[in-house]
């Protein structure tokens, strides 16, 4: 197989109909862009996250579906990749997604900050007082005293340009593998649970160290803010359910470029606990919020009911490119895009095509999630589909 994928890479790609469900559909593979670490701009790495969405996947089909001043949608946008894609390609971005996590990081990236900004804001933030309440569920985590500066900070942060920069770097830098984070050694893209992070540490014989968020976030925001931001005022997010947008006009969108969650794959909410438990959300509130299944059938459910509400905002002729992967279910190989296929006619779609993009990096670190056979191959697999009802 992998030896297969890199012939069809070598040659330039492969370009056939294939039989998905009933219908026959154009099939493009090959490397149509190539994803590397920290390509881009500087503000897509402010925040780990996982299950991301690649820079290079929006802004290679903005280029190509879309022109200056067009209203691109991403209603799953998570930290909105393609939302500040759209905008610095000179588009206006509108995104949309239930959890409120991206939303906070795709505020923070929405307008430009000065480093002496961050720096005299810091200034201003009154570290004094300690800080020891409900200090023992973290333990194992921050010492003490970056435990104290991490409540002091958070009671202090106001919902300015700054402080919204401020608090998503320090999202960023909560918990991970070196001095440059906050906490004990762990896992810089998920946050592991209490039990296995003192797991870890445990085993290499560490424990929490002071380490000092303020100088810690000045870094992070030199290497952040090295790029400029094109700001575009007419820009928009909403915290809501991509299955009901009231807020977005019929036939009013250009181009809709987005990614769902894959089934159950990822733990939206345990996965990022302690980044809700700074940004002070309660998870089980949560819970009732996001949909994450491992029911086939409601989530292909959950996926037609979120086509026809994008089917009803974009205009007629126009595309929608929903990117997807290929998951394990049920101890099965499950081709996501095989999904997305017969879900079209039913909501007012036809399918163009569907580029499968192949990448030969592995997305996980081998310390976290042992390498299985293939481990190093992904796909993108982009549904490319038009609305013509």
């Amino acid at each position: 197989m992998q030896k297969t994928i890199l012939d069809i890479i070598e040659r330039g790609g492969k370009s056939e109909y294939e039989l998905i469900g009933d219908k026959k559909v154009l099939v493009e593979r090959g490397q149509f862009w190539i994803q590397k670490q920290r390509q881009g701009h500087s503000m897509h790495y402010i925040v780990p996250y996982q299950a991301c969405f690649a820079p290079q996947i929006p802004k290679f089909f903005i280029e190509k579906y879309s022109k200056e001043e067009d209203v691109v949608l991403d209603p799953f946008c998570g930290r909105c990749t393609t939302v500040f894609e759209a905008n610095q390609l000179g588009r206006i971005g509108f995104g949309v997604d239930v959890s409120p996590l991206g939303l906070e990081i795709a505020k923070a990236k929405k307008k430009n900050v000065k480093l002496t900004e961050v720096i005299n804001r810091l200034k201003e933030i009154d570290f004094s007082k300690e800080r020891k309440e409900g200090y023992e569920e973290f333990k194992d985590i921050y010492h003490p005293k970056t435990y104290s500066q991490l409540l002091n900070i958070r009671d202090q942060l106001r919902n300015t340009k700054v402080d919204n920069l401020i608090k998503v770097i320090i999202l960023g830098r909560l918990h991970g593998h070196s001095d440059a984070f906050f906490s004990v050694w762990t896992f810089n893209v998920i946050s592991l649970s209490k039990d296995r992070i003192k797991n870890q540490a445990e085993k290499r014989g560490m424990k929490p160290e002071f380490r000092d968020i303020v100088p810690r976030i000045i870094k992070k925001a030199k290497e952040v803010m090295s790029d400029p931001i094109i700001e575009q005022p007419k820009s928009r997010l909403w915290r809501a359910d991509s299955r009901n947008m009231p807020f977005i006009d019929a036939n009013s969108i250009d181009l809709i470029i987005t990614s769902p969650p894959f089934l159950n794959v990822v733990n939206y909410i345990d996965d990022n606990w302690l980044r809700f438990w700074f940004l002070g959300f309660d998870r089980n509130k949560l819970r009732k919020k996001i949909v994450q299944t491992d029911d086939l059938n409601e989530y292909t459910n959950f996926i037609k009911n979120s086509m026809e509400e994008m089917n009803r905002v974009l205009k007629k002729d126009k595309y929608c490119i929903i990117e997807v992967g290929d998951i394990r279910h049920q101890s099965k190989k499950l081709y996501m895009d095989h999904i997305i296929v017969p879900l079209a006619g039913q909501t007012g779609f036809e399918v163009g095509k569907v580029m499968i993009n192949y990448m030969t990096a592995p997305k996980i670190s081998k310390a976290f999630k042992p390498r299985t056979k293939n481990a190093g191959t992904k796909t993108n697999r982009c549904v490319i589909m038009r609305k013509v009802s």
